[in-house]
């Protein structure tokens, strides 16, 4: 069996759930010996680094996957139903993977209601989807929600495997020093909300605007901590903040390395979380395990333990907050304690068992074709 394998997704920084969870299946691969290459699609792709592949232009991406395939490498890709480029990534990637006989797995990222996917049947969308999924030996995604939808491209439920993202390691931390001007508002403030946001739609960004100008109306006394914009998007964010009349009660911060985001949520009142489109999240598991309440817009997967509001209902938020506000201690009891489980190790087994699979697939035919009788082309049989 050849244990190589190009990983291709986000390697931080920035830091986000992908990033997170390609950091620890690299780290579990090559334990096992696996030559595991990462192709960087993050932010950071441009630059040049001896911890993964950089990605210059859309060329550089093809020629590059190419190489790699050619060399006897196979091919694991994430994508979900929000971007087209991301979409156009991975067809690519896998069709060149499948071309070259070569190990071809995908991750679906998303959750199971995104923009693109799922899409009503025989519309462009959905012919899409139902050509990328047919491509991959396995598909992983976060949770049995995701594989109902994907099935309803008619591809076998057996080639479909929910591993989650979220695994010990996530929760694994040291608490960080913070910068004097986030304890500065963590001091002037008597409870801080904290927000992971960024320049999606999803992150319904005027709404949560509105809910901190509301709710400071009631209680002053109270903060908000957003974090997790790119560095090409803070300006734009300040301006945000500022034009929404927001920023007296708002710290902002760009993305930040992984313990401090824990060392930030574990010192929050609590967290809220605007989209619905991401299934299930590592986020909230996270602040969940750390005992910190989670206010989420209602997807239908929310975890136990989480406070859910009716997507852009503002007043149903407003509620939560008050809720936490006032009876904190009573919203930290009620969450139960949450599983978590060596998920990369899961993920790591299961890319072994198709690498095998595959592995003996092949040796089979060869063997086979070794058998066969050589054909007499003059007499006209074998």
């Amino acid at each position: 069996m050849e244990k190589r394998i190009l990983e291709i997704g986000n390697w931080p920084p920035p830091v986000c759930s992908w990033s997170m969870s390609l950091v620890g299946l690299r780290k579990e691969l090559e334990a096992r010996g696996w030559d595991c290459q990462v192709m960087n699609l993050n932010e950071n792709r441009r630059v040049k680094s001896a911890e993964y592949i950089d990605v210059q232009s859309g060329s550089d991406y093809f020629w590059k996957v190419l190489g790699h395939v050619w060399r006897g490498y196979g091919v694991h890709i994430r994508v979900n139903g929000e971007t087209k480029k991301g979409y156009l990534l991975a067809i690519v990637a896998l069709a060149v993977a499948r071309m070259g006989r070569r190990l071809t797995l995908l991750t679906y990222g998303g959750g199971h209601r995104q923009t693109y996917f799922p899409a009503p049947q025989w519309t462009l969308r959905y012919l899409a989807f139902w050509l990328l999924f047919r491509i991959p030996q396995r598909i992983y995604c976060n949770s049995e929600a995701v594989k109902n939808v994907l099935l309803t491209t008619g591809i076998g439920g057996e080639r479909i495997e929910p591993i989650p993202h979220f695994s010990t390691h996530y929760v694994e931390f040291a608490a960080t020093p913070l910068a004097a001007e986030v304890e500065q508002l963590y001091r002037e403030h008597e409870g801080v909300f904290f927000s992971y946001v960024c320049f999606r739609k999803e992150f319904a960004l005027e709404f949560l605007a509105e809910a901190i100008r509301r709710f400071r109306e009631a209680c002053p006394r109270m903060g908000f901590l957003l974090v997790g914009p790119w560095d090409r998007e803070m300006e734009r964010m300040k301006e945000f903040v500022r034009e929404q009349k927001i920023e007296e009660a708002v710290g902002l911060l760009a993305s930040v390395p992984h313990e401090t985001f824990l060392t930030l949520l574990s010192r929050s009142l609590a967290y809220i979380r605007t989209p619905v489109s991401d299934g299930i999240c590592s986020s909230v598991l996270e602040s969940l395990t750390l005992k910190v309440p989670v206010l989420a817009a209602d997807n239908g997967t929310r975890p136990a333990g989480t406070a859910v509001w009716k997507e852009g209902n503002l007043d149903s938020l407003l509620r939560l907050m008050v809720e936490v506000a006032e009876n904190r201690a009573e919203m930290v009891a009620a969450i139960p304690e949450i599983a978590v489980e060596d998920n990369v190790r899961k993920l790591a087994d299961s890319i072994e068992r198709v690498s095998l699979e595959r592995w003996s697939v092949d040796a089979r035919e060869v063997l086979r074709e070794s058998r066969s009788p050589p054909f007499d082309s003059a007499q006209g049989r074998p």
